[in-house]
């Protein structure tokens, strides 16, 4: 009994960490932003992220930087694949909260831990 209770766990564990991707879907604003724990106090209104359904993404952020391309999932992991850069790169984003207009990823730059919330855009 004990054993079923266990594996039961596990796999009610492991499934609670993946991510729902028919949710990810669509245009996403950034409310908020921590950096190493702490809020940082930068404009959020030009930070988006779109999700396209055929796998692909645009990220804009403030100033001029932007990317795009294909992403992925991988257990509790976005990986996104910016295909504007020559050579393409690859970012992980652990997804630390994820519901149908809530998203809440985690991003590690040059040992900076960074945190941002979005909402989904209607």
């Amino acid at each position: 009994m004990r054993l079923i209770i266990f594996f039961s766990s596990i796999i009610l564990m492991s499934q609670s960490c993946n991510i729902e991707e028919s949710q990810l879907s669509g245009s996403w604003q950034a409310v908020q932003f921590y950096e190493n724990g702490q809020s940082s106090k930068v404009p959020l209104d030009e930070v988006k992220l779109i999700f396209s359904p055929n796998n692909r993404y645009q990220f804009q952020s403030m100033g001029l930087y932007s990317e795009a391309g294909k992403w992925r999932c991988a257990s509790n992991y976005l990986v996104l694949r910016d295909t504007t850069a020559n050579p393409p790169t690859e970012r992980m984003l652990k997804v630390l909260y994820q519901s149908s207009d809530s998203l809440k990823i985690r991003m590690d730059r040059n040992g900076t831990e960074e945190v941002l919330f979005l909402g989904k855009m209607r």
